[in-house]
């Protein structure tokens, strides 16, 4: 097994390293229970278990709150092997699809949220499912955000007065259990002179990747690079309300198509060295005042490509257009309030609030951009929580029965956090993280982008 043989050695380097022995043990249980195995392979001699390492694999939720992205990925990649090897259970290829449940749960929300909320039919599911018996469900909506557009978008921005035109990535747990968070970012930005267009649309794929269903997630991916890259050559950028769709599409889809163009360019070549544009995105990082082109030694280029890159079989130039166009939703809001643009004539919203930056905001890099925008409404008093915390429910995985437990304690420090501060209102653009505040806390929890709706909604009242 390549991937295991890789992911034991990032365990030693680990083990040499140790910076994250403290860094990290308070809110991420692999590298605790990763210490503790390299400490007992040592002064054992007896190599770590292969059941042992996928064990402690199955306790990583890829919130990104370690420094080292090296250890994650050869987590994720002997995952995904171990998964090709011996398939994945029956329960977890049932509830990997939030689109799937969504669509299910949605044909009937009433007759669904009944026997939900009923003790033995509810647990007759939780069982079947593998889902765990304290785990809430969410109450499925009278109508998703699918049915909600195609009576909408009637309605949509003139094309005479838009300013820009957008692509909305709603994401499937908008689409099909908090429609209101989609509707949100559509009013706001209409309100805004944006054209919105809602391309008919699916998993992002981030749910299965973590599962390591390598089969559906390039499925996944590929029609979502096929479909969003032509609406970029339309003229769209490409939207999410989400920040874990945002990721996926931005960064992780990316990964290894820029190292895929450098493999076309050492084709190209026959000499020592490689004539490599100065607007590639990896050189102008390092060179960013560098025009046309320079002259990069073909083994320095050698040692950077990965060819075993997960969605190296993908058109590279199609992912670097999507990826490339995708924004966050309050990333491009920030944006328009930067070039002016953006409709400031917010009314008072008097409330007390604390915001919690999600894992995939944090992972994207571009800061906090609702924080800054939600300071612009006159009243609104925000506190943020910032730091090594995670909510430890990612996606899926807080509801497995095997993982509960381990969500609960990772959200530990989190909700102390968050309950020292007793807001009148929460709020974070991760639902994902809705849903682990519903469970453990009785704060009103909200969406930044559904406030600014509010804010906007305000007037004339």
């Amino acid at each position: 097994m390549i991937a295991e043989d890789r992911f034991r050695d990032e365990i030693a380097k680990c083990r040499r390293c140790e910076a994250c022995r403290e860094l990290v043990d308070s809110a991420c249980l692999v590298f605790p229970k990763m210490f503790s195995l390299a400490d007992e392979e040592r002064d054992s001699g007896q190599k770590i278990d292969s059941q042992d390492l996928i064990r402690l694999a199955n306790l990583c939720n890829f919130c990104g709150i370690c420094p080292c992205r090296d250890i994650r990925t050869a987590i994720l990649d002997f995952k995904t092997e171990y998964t090709d090897q011996h398939g994945l259970k029956l329960n977890i290829r049932m509830i990997q699809s939030v689109e799937r449940i969504g669509k299910l749960g949605g044909t009937f929300p009433g007759l669904t949220n009944a026997l939900l909320q009923h003790d033995t039919t509810r647990g007759a599911v939780q069982g079947f499912l593998g889902i765990h018996r304290d785990r809430k469900f969410p109450r499925f909506p009278k109508q998703n955000f699918d049915k909600w557009w195609l009576d909408h978008k009637v309605a949509s921005v003139k094309k005479s007065i838009a300013k820009r035109k957008v692509a909305y990535f709603a994401g499937c747990t908008a689409r099909y259990l908090f429609p209101d968070v989609a509707q949100a970012t559509v009013d706001v930005l209409q309100r805004n002179n944006v054209d919105v267009l809602v391309p008919e649309q699916q998993c992002c794929g981030m749910p299965t990747l973590l599962e390591g269903d390598r089969r559906l997630t390039s499925t996944l991916v590929r029609d979502n690079v096929e479909t969003w890259a032509d609406i970029v050559d339309q003229g769209y950028d490409i939207i999410c309300s989400c920040p874990t769709c945002a990721y996926m599409l931005k960064v992780v889809v990316k990964a290894g198509a820029e190292e895929h163009k450098l493999q076309q360019l050492l084709e190209e070549s026959d000499g020592d060295t490689v004539d490599w544009p100065a607007q590639e995105s990896l050189l102008a990082y390092v060179h960013p005042h560098v025009k046309g082109s320079l002259q990069v030694a073909r083994k320095y280029i050698e040692r950077m490509i990965d060819r075993t890159s997960y969605f190296g079989a993908i058109d590279a130039d199609k992912r670097l257009k999507m990826s490339e166009n995708t924004y966050d939703a309050g990333e491009y809001l920030l944006k328009q309030h930067r070039t002016g643009e953006l409709d400031t004539a917010f009314e008072p919203y008097g409330v007390d609030a604390v915001y919690y930056p999600p894992c995939h905001v944090r992972e994207q890099r571009m800061e906090s951009p609702y924080e800054d925008l939600l300071n612009l409404i006159p009243g609104f008093k925000i506190a943020s929580i910032n730091g090594s915390y995670c909510c430890g429910n990612a996606g899926i995985m807080g509801f497995k029965e095997e993982f509960y437990q381990n969500s609960i304690k990772i959200a530990g420090r989190l909700i102390s956090a968050i309950r020292k501060l007793d807001p009148k209102l929460l709020t974070t653009e991760c639902l994902s993280c809705r849903l682990q505040f519903q469970q453990l806390t009785n704060y009103r929890v909200k969406h930044p982008i559904e406030i600014t709706q509010e804010a906007y909604a305000r007037q004339g009242m």
